[in-house]
Parts: structure tokens; sequence; C-alpha cells
């Protein structure tokens, strides 16, 4: 094992190579320094190497120096690899580029410090700012080897109760031992605070500190721990603090997920600018809630709820196709994926109101059906059945709604998304069913409703994801956030969805074998299936006419095992069997 340095330019070389052998030195391992900078010619400063504890210089120039430090480092595999970077270098500037793809994608364990004149000094103390974690650890372990002066562990917490500071120490304790270091040999410091920058600054401010180490904790984090943490004042002082965010080596399965999407973006086609900008651009436009929106909503409802109430399949289904609640639903999976509170706000608030409208119109049709004397039909039934199958075709639907709509040549597809995700005839069949005082069926298309909300927001959100839509990593927590508890949600709805379905597949075993038993010897079942207009169609094959004393014992024996009085019709099918 040694430690490895990346000279990235000849200006930083005399600065990096000594912090270097300050580094190899304490952690008792050799040292190599990568001459990895664009500047052409010799560098003078190799002459001063002599005499040094450098064990070798390896030449990664070139057109390709930045696969030439990514294939030492899997070669070499270093205990640690130190690159430099600036603080306030502009994100296009090629050398700070390059440091931050050295940083994200090198494997072993690596430390980008900030070039300063005195990375060397070992007499003052090293602040550690710990998040938890083991980039924390690396972090808190390295400082304890760089200095002589003292470790300060530092964490930044709010002020909840009169015990936030205990709980603070109590945190930086655990994390102490963690990393192999003695307590007490670590100072502590817990501030409170809303703002980790104000809390920070106020620290630096009653001490002083020769460096600052701080421990990755996810992708970005170079960029925003060097420029984002450190009051402006210490920024700009001319040459400002020594300062290091510290990665640890990624494991096999951080490597795994990194390759995993990495053949994601390879492979499934990622949205450009333009394409994000129509997209964002019309799901903003049809979230939100207007007259036109509340008309076709009610009007949905209204075919909705007759479609259901005469038991037409195909008004229901024209029904689906009315209903706008599709677009908002989608627009809360981008909200979600981006962050985007604003957005988030206006899609739940349309279907919300939706929601509202449509379920008090289905309660006044439900009352006039009542008042019709109108009874259940079997699309009512239907839809106060739900099972995982639909929890299935929800979230399918949503991925292929969201699909359609990031790309507008796929438009035409929509209505057969609307169709197969059913919002609409929940919600009336709820309305309708507590009119009716049928509560069993209304609680299950009020399931129905919720499960398809669920998994259609999911199925939107996975697919934005995929596609390659983001959004800011810190507003877009509370999406994050929002997303994991939905996954949550769904796993909980799969259970006694599932249980719904095994029943239902159960009871149609025990149907079909109660069937059986009262068929003659000689008739063989071939089906026992729920017709649409209501009742059951049992077909069998027969040598020969069966009499008429069969239908009334079918009719009997679905009762006892359905649990209800069904039309019952029985469809033969007359075979000759030939045997040799």
């Amino acid at each position: 094992m040694s430690v490895c340095v990346v000279i990235r330019s000849l200006e930083e070389a005399h600065a990096l190579k000594a912090f270097g052998l300050r580094v190899a030195g304490a952690l008792q391992e050799p040292l190599e320094l990568w001459l990895a900078h664009s500047e052409k010619g010799e560098s003078e400063w190799l002459a001063e190497l002599d005499g040094l504890a450098v064990s070798e210089v390896r030449d990664l120039r070139g057109t390709a120096r930045k696969r030439n430090v990514l294939d030492a480092a899997k070669e070499v595999s270093p205990s640690l690899l130190i690159i430099g970077k600036e603080v306030q270098a502009p994100s296009d500037d090629p050398e700070a580029r390059f440091a931050v793809d050295i940083f994200e994608h090198v494997t072993c364990q690596v430390l980008a410090v900030r070039v300063s004149d005195e990375l060397a000094s070992t007499d003052a103390r090293i602040l550690v700012p710990c998040a938890g974690g083991r980039h924390s650890r690396r972090a808190l372990k390295l400082a304890d080897a760089l200095t002589e002066d003292g470790v300060v562990a530092f964490q930044m917490r709010a002020e909840v109760d009169d015990l936030s500071v205990e709980v603070g120490h109590h945190h930086l304790q655990k994390l102490i031992k963690k990393a192999g270091l003695d307590p007490e040999n670590v100072l502590i410091r817990v501030r409170l605070g809303q703002h980790f920058g104000e809390a920070l600054s106020a620290e630096m401010e009653v001490e002083s500190y020769g460096m600052l180490i701080v421990g990755a904790s996810g992708a970005g984090t170079l960029r925003r721990k060097l420029f984002g943490i450190l009051p402006e004042r210490l920024l700009k002082t001319e040459g400002g603090l020594t300062m290091g965010v510290i990665r640890a080596e990624r494991t096999r399965g951080h490597r795994f997920r990194e390759g995993v999407e990495r053949l994601i973006q390879v492979n499934i086609p990622q949205l450009n600018r333009l394409e994000r900008l129509a997209l964002f651009d019309e799901v903003e436009s049809k979230s939100r809630w207007s007259f036109d929106f509340a008309a076709l909503m009610m009007l949905a409802t209204a075919i909705a709820g007759m479609g259901l109430l005469v038991n037409s399949a195909a008004v229901v289904i024209g029904a689906m196709l009315v209903a706008p609640l599709m677009m908002p639903l989608i627009g809360t999976g981008l909200s979600l994926v981006q962050g985007n509170w604003p957005l988030a706000r206006r899609a739940l608030g349309a279907v919300g109101r939706g929601f509202c409208f449509a379920f008090a119109l289905s309660v006044a049709m439900g009352f006039f059906a009542r008042w019709l004397n109108l009874g259940l039909t079997d699309q009512l039934r239907m839809r106060g059945e739900p099972n995982a199958l639909d929890l299935g075709i929800a979230f399918v639907s949503g991925i292929a709604a969201s699909y359609c709509i990031a790309r507008p040549k796929l438009s035409g597809a929509l209505a057969g998304v609307a169709i197969a995700a059913a919002l609409v005839p929940p919600i009336a069949t709820v309305g309708i069913g507590l009119a009716m005082g049928q509560t069993s069926v209304a609680l299950g298309a009020a399931l129905l409703f919720g499960t398809n909300i669920v998994a259609i927001v999911l199925g939107a959100g996975l697919n934005f994801t995929l596609a390659g839509i983001s959004g800011n990593q810190k507003a877009g927590a509370w999406g994050r956030r929002s997303l994991i508890v939905l996954v949550l949600v769904c796993l909980g709805l799969a259970v006694p969805l599932t249980s719904v379905l095994l029943s239902r597949l159960s009871r149609s075993e025990q149907l079909e074998q109660a069937i059986i038993d009262k068929l003659p010897q000689g008739v063989v079942l071939v089906s026992a299936n729920r017709m649409r207009g209501g009742g059951f169609e049992v077909t069998v094959e027969s040598a020969e006419l069966l009499s008429d004393e069969l239908l009334p014992k079918l009719v009997e024996v679905i009762k006892k095992t359905e649990g209800e009085n069904a039309p019952v019709k029985l469809r033969t099918h007359l075979v000759q069997r030939v045997s040799r």
C-alpha cells in the first residue's frame, strides 16, 4: 500500500509534494507522485526529489490523462489518493473538472485538498465536521494522524429541546469510537443552529484551525463541500485555509449501483434540454385546476355513473377517456423527482378538488338510483373488489403515461393508457355505493382509487428518473422522502390486495370443484366464469344431451359457494369419444 499524489499543474506541485510527504509519513507508507499536469516541458522541481522518501514517480501525462490516472489507481490500489482542487475555480475549468472526475470515479480512498502554502503545517488543530457514516470516520482517522495539536470533531444540531447538545456529544463519541480513536484524545464541539455554514463560521471565530477535513456524503459532494460550507471571507483569503474532502473507498455494492446507473443512462434514451422544457411546460399547464378541468371531471363522472348503473362496460370505458385526472398525477410524480413543491401543490390540489366534485355528483346519482330501485350491478361490484393485479396495472400505466407525455410522438397511445388506469369509475362507485348503503363496495372502490393514485405517481416518478430528470439535491430532499413513503404505502397495500387475489383464486377453485361434484359421470367441466352482464356461465363437454335437472343444481351450488343468487347459463359441447 502507498500514498499517491496526483500533480495536476506545476503551480501546485511544491505544496502537494510537501503535503504528500506529511501524509505518507503520518501513515508510515511510501509516497508515489503521479505527474498528470497539462504543461509541456520537464518539471524543474523534480530535481528536488533527491533524498526525499518518494518511492516512484509515474508520468501519466497525455491526452488521456484522466484514463491514465484511473487505470493507475486500479493497478496500484493505493491506501489514499491525493489530488488538488481550487475552491473558486469555475465549473467549466478543465483542471477543476479533472479533479472532480477523479474524485467521483476512482475506486480507492481519495482526498481532494485546496492548494495552500500552509498544507504542511502540523502545529494547528484540525477541524472535522461530522455528519456520521464511514466517510466521517475516515476524516477523523486521517486528521488524528496528521496533527499533533489535536482533532476537533464538530457537529451542528437543531435546537429541538434542552438535550440537543448532549445528544450531539453522545453521537460524536459513538462516531469517534467507531473510527478506532480514543474519545479522550478528540475534542468535541456541538453548536445549535439552523444553517451549517453559519455554525461553522461561528466555531472558526472563537478558535484558529490549520486545516478542515470533511467526509463526503454523496454524489457531487466535492463541489458542495468545498464551495458551500465555508464562510466567504475564508474562501477569498490569500493562501486560505487548508481544506480537504475525503471519500472512503467504494465498496462492491456501490460500484455495482454505479454500473447499473451507467447502464441505464447508456441504454435508455435520456431527455435533452428542449424535451425537458416541453415536458415541464405541458405538465404544469395541464395539472392546474380550471373550469375546463372541472367540466371534464363532472362529465366523466356522469358518464361513468350511468355506465355503472346500467351495467355497461363500453360506457364506463368512455368515461375513462374523458377524465382529466391522469395529467395531475403525472405532474405529481414529476414534482417529487424534481423536488418541485409549487407543481406538487397545484397537481395535488387539482386531484383533490376533482375527487370532491366527482364524489358529490356520484352520491347524488346514487340516491337517484336508489329512488328508482336500481340494484347493485356487476360493474359496481367489480370495482369493490380490488386485488394485486389492479396495483400492477396502475403502476405500469403510470410508467406508460409518463413515457408517452415525455415523447410527443407517442401521444396517440395515451387513450389506451387512460382506459387501463381507471380513475373516475372507482370514485363514482364510492359515491353510488355509499348512497345505496353498500358500504363494503364503497370501501373497496375507495381502496382501488387510492391504490391507483399511489401506483401511478410511483410509476411516473420511476420513468422520469430513468429518463434523466433530477432536481436540486438540497431542495429535493422532501420529494425523495415522499417517494420513499409512497413506496412503503405501496408495499403495505400489496399485502391485503394480494390476499384478496389469492382468496379469489381459492374461491374459484372451490366453485369449480363443487360444480364437478354435481356433474354426471362422463361430463367434463371446461370453465366456470362470471359473465359481464351478471351471473355465471358454465361450459361442459358431454357425449350426450344433459337432463334439465342439472341446471337447478348448478344454481344452488353457485349460490352456496359465492353467496349470491345469480343466474346461470349452461353451455354444453357435444363430443364424440373414439377408443382404439
